[in-house]
């Protein structure tokens, strides 16, 4: 049986005056994640251009999270811009 998907999905609000700053932490976080065979997609609100909604997808069995540098990204990005999560797992 293959192994499940899960999904973390995060509501990140952004000052237009950090948008560099969350471009850049973000850049980190999609690299990381990609280097560890996740896939990140982000996506800006239709009606409002400083709320964020970030996908972070990976196989249940081989969570990246774990690994130091993506650990590290998603901590300094949190830090940053206090974002609401939820974790999701296929059926």
């Amino acid at each position: 049986m293959k192994p499940a998907r899960h999904l973390v999905s995060t509501r990140r609000p952004v000052p237009a005056s950090r948008r560099g700053e969350y471009d850049a932490g973000w850049a980190r976080v999609h690299a990381e994640a990609t280097a560890r065979g996740a896939h990140a997609w982000r996506f800006v609100s239709a009606a409002r251009a400083d709320l964020f909604l970030e996908f972070l997808e990976f196989r249940s069995d081989a969570d990246p999270r774990s690994a130091p540098p993506l650990a590290e990204a998603l901590a300094r990005l949190e830090a940053a811009f206090a974002g609401e999560a939820e974790e999701w797992e296929e059926l």
